[in-house]
């Protein structure tokens, strides 16, 4: 299958944002569409030709064990720096239930949060998983039938619409499955169309660019993790599909734009260690900020401008390096047992 550097950029963008945005926060206008970008790119890159199971096995092996394996070490180090048993079973169940918190924030002010062991970006790993699980049952007859596609559309974002504002956040994301199975058939028809080999149009990426901007103006407050589409509850719901779609288009031709840059290089090579700078990037700034605790009065928001953002600056290229540094040193040493039991 072939591999486009740009999609590799796009998401190593998208997951530098995410990490800046847990590191100091970030315009509205910058993050809105960072989870439905990873949607959509794997949408993409779909691969027919496999059978269901074999499809959702890939993804198992891809998502689900990476989350355990990367949750149960978590774990343990928290456990090894003092946590108690009772902490430790709330942080396990939170693992299980995989979702940052318990209920709507917008309707239970006295929330049960669940992501005690610095897992909280993980739940896109499970969350993925959902989504897959429908988006392989149907995306194969949505590409050879156009009334069933659109049909399947509507059922999604009807679905997606009746569970916008139910009091409880679901397991898995559950409740996210269906908008994200939109995000990733909208990449698929993008990939079908080879919609990112096309000569650039500079009047198509402006118009999406202004209804980018209009769109996160008129509809504020969305974080998918937590179920929040916007400020009109379930009604945010189609909004949300169209600050997505726009948001990743415009992430997408950035990275074409500069994927034979050094930055674009470099962001590339981010993007393809995802999964381990998910899991592990809270992890390691919560660490960087332990140490710089001890030598510094850390910066706060409010507070004089240069410091502050030459801190966490150094914060997040500290954590994102000491992420690679890691994921580079664990993938040599698979290749090596391959080696060694191949």
């Amino acid at each position: 299958m072939k591999r486009y550097q740009y999609l590799d950029v796009a998401r190593g963008f998208g997951l530098l944002l995410v990490i800046i945005s847990h590191s100091c926060g970030l315009s509205r206008f910058l993050i809105n569409y960072y989870i439905p970008l990873f949607f959509v790119v794997s949408g993409y890159i779909y691969k027919e030709g496999r059978s269901y199971k074999e499809n959702i096995e890939h993804k198992a092996k891809r998502l689900l064990i990476p989350y355990f394996g990367y949750s149960a070490v978590l774990l343990a180090v928290y456990v090894l720096m003092g946590r108690t048993l009772a902490e430790t079973k709330a942080s396990a169940f939170g693992i299980l239930y995989s979702r940052y918190c318990l209920y709507d924030t917008t309707v239970v002010k006295d929330n049960v949060y669940l992501f005690t062991v610095a897992n909280g970006a993980m739940w896109y790993l499970t969350a993925f998983f959902a989504a897959s699980l429908v988006y392989h049952l149907v995306i194969d007859r949505c590409l050879s039938d156009r009334k069933f596609l659109i049909g399947t559309l509507i059922v999604l974002t009807a679905i997606t619409m009746a569970l916008a504002d139910i009091p409880v956040l679901l397991p898995w994301s559950i409740d996210l499955a269906c908008v994200g199975t939109i995000f990733m058939i909208a990449g698929t028809l993008l990939g079908r169309a080879q919609f990112f080999e096309k000569k650039w149009n500079i009047p198509l990426i402006a118009a999406v660019f202004v209804i980018y901007i209009l769109t996160s103006c008129f509809d504020p407050g969305i974080n998918m993790s937590i179920r929040e589409y916007g400020i009109y509850g379930a009604f945010s719901v189609p909004f949300f599909i169209i600050v997505g779609l726009t948001g990743s288009l415009l992430c997408i031709w950035f990275g074409k734009l500069i994927e034979n840059t050094a930055p674009g290089r470099f962001i590339a090579y981010v993007g393809k260690n995802t999964i381990f700078l998910l899991a592990f990037h809270i992890f390691a700034l919560e660490v960087v900020e332990r140490i710089a605790s001890k030598f510094i009065a850390i910066p706060v928001p409010g507070g004089a401008v240069v410091p502050f953002v030459l801190y966490h600056a150094l914060r997040i290229t500290a954590a994102v390096l000491g992420c690679l540094a890691f994921s580079e040193i664990l993938n040599r040493l698979k290749k090596r047992l391959r080696r060694k039991t191949g």
